[in-house]
């Protein structure tokens, strides 16, 4: 299926000129775009229309919140001028000069009134005082024992009242009161004991100070209000069977500040925190889907515009894009066919122009790529043939050996066996028979071990060698003689001719993914000078430079690895004058 889909694309949009293909592609992907940006256009509208209306209701919840917050303010602060009048508490606790309690209840009402001056204000209803100090009786229009307030509406629906504010329906069920409650204590100023003297309850009409503004053109609310207590208990509704109605939103858990749309009605949420009220507002959002209708209707011109330009411009475009292709094409055609003679460049500062330079870059490089590559791959015969030349062909040497071998061990020379039998190994390993480009650490390793056995027994005790190798990187694949040319070096160009016995460290250990091989010795090590001019020599590709007999060796290996490996690794050299030296090999980890 996929291969016939493939090759109806082919013939579709593939079997005619570029020109035809670019203008059809042109047209029929700019769709797409004008769908997406006339989602995006009207999405953005929309937003904005979201955004507006969100404001407008912002301000208007703002607005209301601070009256209300304000009222709270202003109810709370009479309740504390109450609660702190030391007229009131020194009636309540019986200090007074009459002990009459209907004497004392006037006073105290009459201090009630003079503290709160709301006179005007539709929303209040009550307020009064309810003692606890049962010996010393109080009654009047604004004060009254507590036991007194058994029989009274709001005691009855809530006979343990707790915290600062509850609500209750009147005698008549039909009005739904809003009470403030504020403790009054005594603190004596001898003793600093704290008396609980009973509390003062306001009672304010919910409807009446939660009722929402209304519109001055039809006398309806500008918005709807639902108040709900910290248990979500409906304390005010602007309009009645208002949250039956919206039952299945679960009030508590939208998010303060916050506009929510649901259904033809936008949900704001916002909170008195003194008294944990939660006020619900509902905008009605005809009005957003209105503008939205009208943003849509504007779009559709805008639509056929955008078309209309598409069109005009993807013909003249692809027109002069094509012309421009095909002349690119013909100068591609006289390259194939063997002319790299830089003709006519196509003018112009676009891709097109960027690309025929580059081409004619391309060109004029071509040439000296290829001769490149050609050199590089006579370099790396040549470093092989090097590496090849350093070896000695060991058929006749190692079958010479055996023969000494033999007539040592008959003589009872067994240290002369010993040497014969390591330099019959190197030779055979020289011979690499069995061995490819690549051995193993530990093959590469035992060559090595085998050449320093030879001069240990040549130098006597001039040096001794510590080994210290990662036992998990012995099977890892490097190349073949890299070790034992540095090791070479460094006992013969740095221990040999050191006064004292020497100390070669040999260790192999991954660092970063790769393998890092150290060769250190304490020897003679080098000047600046000299460890400026070797690093420069083994990195050097000019094959006319001076070479050093002290450094070939070195210069082979780290040319061999760089040429197989890459020029991220090859051979780093550290060095102090009578200090010894290091040479730090980096491979790549082969398994």
């Amino acid at each position: 299926m996929t291969k016939i889909l493939k090759k109806i694309g082919v013939y579709i949009f593939h079997s005619n000129t570029i020109f035809i293909q670019l203008l059809v592609f042109t047209l029929v992907v700019s769709v797409v775009p004008i769908i997406l940006i006339s989602l995006l256009l009207f999405n953005k509208m929309s937003d904005l229309v979201v955004t507006t209306l969100d404001k407008s209701s912002s301000q208007l919840v703002l607005q209301y919140m601070n009256d209300i917050n304000g009222s709270f303010f202003r109810y709370q602060d009479k309740l504390q001028q109450i609660a702190n009048n030391t007229i009131i508490m020194d009636e309540l606790l019986g200090k007074g000069d009459d002990s009459n309690p209907y004497i004392k209840g006037d006073k105290v009402s009459k201090e009630v009134n003079k503290s709160l001056r709301l006179e005007g204000y539709s929303e209040y209803r009550n307020c009064m005082i309810y003692s606890t100090i049962y010996d010393s009786k109080i009654y009047g229009n604004n004060v009254s024992m507590l036991e007194e307030a058994v029989k009274e509406v709001w005691y009855i629906d809530h006979p343990e009242y707790k915290g600062n504010i509850f609500s209750y329906l009147t005698a008549n069920r039909k009005n739904k009161v809003l009470s403030l409650v504020q403790q009054i204590n005594y603190i004596d100023t001898n003793s600093f004991k704290n008396s609980d003297l009973g509390f003062v309850k306001l009672d304010l009409y919910a409807d009446k100070l939660f009722e929402p503004p209304k519109d001055k053109e039809n006398g309806t609310y500008s918005y709807d209000i639902i108040v709900l207590d910290e248990s979500s208990n409906l304390i005010y509704e602007s309009e009645e069977q208002l949250i039956r109605e919206l039952d299945e939103i679960p009030f508590h858990q939208l998010t303060s500040n916050q506009m929510t749309a649901h259904n033809n009605m936008l949900i704001y949420k916002d909170t008195v925190k003194r008294y944990g009220l939660d006020i619900i507002f509902l905008f009605d959002s005809h009005v957003l889907v209105d503008k939205q209708e009208e943003l849509g209707r504007s779009i559709i011109p805008i639509i056929l515009i955008v078309i209309g330009v598409i069109i005009i411009t993807a013909y003249l475009f692809t027109r002069s894009f094509a012309f421009r292709v095909e002349k690119l094409v013909r100068k591609i055609k006289a390259v194939e066919e063997g002319d790299l003679t830089v003709t006519e460049e196509i003018g112009g500062n676009d891709e097109i122009a960027l690309l025929d330079k580059q081409f004619n870059s391309m060109v004029k490089r071509l040439d000296k790529l290829i001769q490149k590559n050609y050199i590089q791959q006579l370099e790396k015969k040549e470093a092989e043939l090097r590496n090849l030349q350093l070896q000695i062909n060991p058929h006749f040497l190692y079958n010479t050996l055996e023969t000494i071998s033999a007539m040592a061990a008959i003589k009872g020379l067994f240290n002369i066996c010993d040497l014969c039998e390591k330099l019959g190994e190197i030779f055979r390993y020289s011979l690499g028979k069995n061995y490819g480009e690549y051995v193993t650490i530990e093959q590469e390793l035992k060559h090595t071990k085998n050449y320093i056995f030879i001069q240990e027994a040549r130098f006597g005790n001039k040096f001794e060698v510590d080994y210290n190798v990662q036992s998990e990187l012995m099977h890892a694949q490097i190349l073949r003689f890299i070790l034992q040319p540095i090791v070479e070096n460094a006992i013969i160009h740095g221990l040999s001719n050191h006064t004292r016995k020497g100390k070669l460290s040999i260790s192999i250990y991954q660092q970063d993914g790769d393998i890092l091989i150290e060769i250190e010795d304490d020897g003679v090590g080098m000047s600046k000078e000299r460890l400026q001019g070797l690093t420069e020599y083994i990195n050097d590709q000019d094959k006319n430079i001076k070479r050093t007999t002290r450094s070939i060796g070195v210069k082979n290996v780290n040319q061999r690895i760089k040429l197989s490996c890459g020029n991220d690794y090859g051979i780093m050299i550290r060095s102090e004058l009578n200090e010894g030296s290091c040479f730090t090999i980096r491979l790549p980890f082969v398994q």
